[in-house]
């Protein structure tokens, strides 16, 4: 049986809470579920707006991590 930490690590995990990190991780889902093999920035701006962000508010570590996620 999973605690409640556990199962709030998988859910931010999986984009599911609106925390930062589990916004970047929806974003990285949405662009994983995109019907193109590559979006271009203005794509990757409405994707990060729908939840909340945009790109010029990414740290440089946060775009690493989106970049090595896809």
């Amino acid at each position: 049986m999973l605690g409640f930490a556990e199962m709030m690590f998988y859910a931010e995990a999986e984009g599911l809470l609106p925390t930062r990190a589990g916004k970047i991780n929806a974003v990285i889902r949405d662009i994983k579920n995109h019907p193109f093999p590559a979006i271009d920035m203005s794509e990757f701006e409405e994707i990060l707006n729908h939840y909340g962000l945009s790109y010029s508010d990414l740290t440089d570590r946060e775009i690493r991590y989106i970049n090595a996620s896809l």
